[in-house]
């Protein structure tokens, strides 16, 4: 007797339903135990979301968080895919650059924040903060899938034309980091999202729309169910970046 296997698509779609489910279910059962005023649950904060959705300065700070989010992620990678395609290919240049990459790394987000704030202008200092982030992310993507090229292929391409050149680079070493590239393009998009909307809470300026800014007077007005309505809208954004980042990748594998 044959056993029924569900199709791995529709495997995939009903595991994920349940793991919503799962996440709505926690979500409900903390509401009960905290408290629903300090702690709203899965209905309360649908109820305000779409209040909040029928309002124009909510779609105006959800522009502002995103515009901001894809400039700063345009520099960024423009910045990495140069450098680093240099980066990997030459070890020395590497060396060179690897202290700076680590202290962009590793120096705390707020620190700079801050700092960028009392320098620049708002709107630059939240541009900076982002590359800042998302830079040594994508940087390390591209030195790491321009490593992985197979060297043989790397040593044909030096005695042909040469590895650096314009074709070389745009025919031949870019595809092939490309899958490298891809994820850092997912972790930087996914966590310039969250340091995007952090900035503007800290940053706290009326002038500048972005989900953080509705954040910041809701948590000054104490309006908990915004902040969690807010956070479902970051979310889903995040979530919808990640669903046309992954069509990409498949249809990149596919031709």
């Amino acid at each position: 007797m044959r056993k029924f296997r569900i199709p791995q698509p529709y495997k995939n779609i009903i595991l994920t339903t349940l793991g919503v489910i799962l996440v709505f279910l926690i979500w409900w059962i903390l509401a009960l135990i905290i408290n629903k005023t300090l702690f709203p649950g899965p209905i309360k904060t649908f109820i305000v979301l779409g209040e909040l959705l029928g309002k124009a300065h909510t779609w105006k700070a959800i522009g502002g968080t995103l515009y901001r989010l894809i400039v700063a992620f345009a520099l960024s990678f423009l910045a990495a895919l140069i450098i680093g395609v240099f980066g990997g290919l030459s070890s020395t240049f590497r060396r060179i650059l690897n202290p700076l990459v680590v202290v962009l790394r590793t120096i705390p987000t707020a620190a700079v924040i801050f700092v960028l704030i009392i320098l620049t202008k708002p709107t630059n200092g939240l541009l900076i903060i982002d590359f800042l982030l998302m830079f040594p992310i994508l940087y390390e993507a591209v030195v790491s899938g321009v490593k992985n090229i197979d060297k043989t292929l790397l040593d044909a391409l030096k005695l042909d034309s040469g590895e650096r050149t314009g074709n070389a680079l745009t025919k031949v070493v870019i595809p092939m980091a490309w899958p490298y590239i891809l994820l850092g393009i997912v972790q930087s998009l996914g966590l310039g999202m969250k340091v995007s909307i952090m900035s503007e809470v800290l940053c706290g300026d009326d002038r500048i729309p972005g989900l953080g800014r509705m954040i910041n007077q809701a948590y000054q007005e104490t309006n908990v169910p915004v902040i969690f309505a807010i956070t479902v809208i970051s979310i889903v954004l995040i979530a919808i970046l990640d669903l046309l980042l992954s069509f990409l990748k498949k249809k990149f594998k596919t031709n």
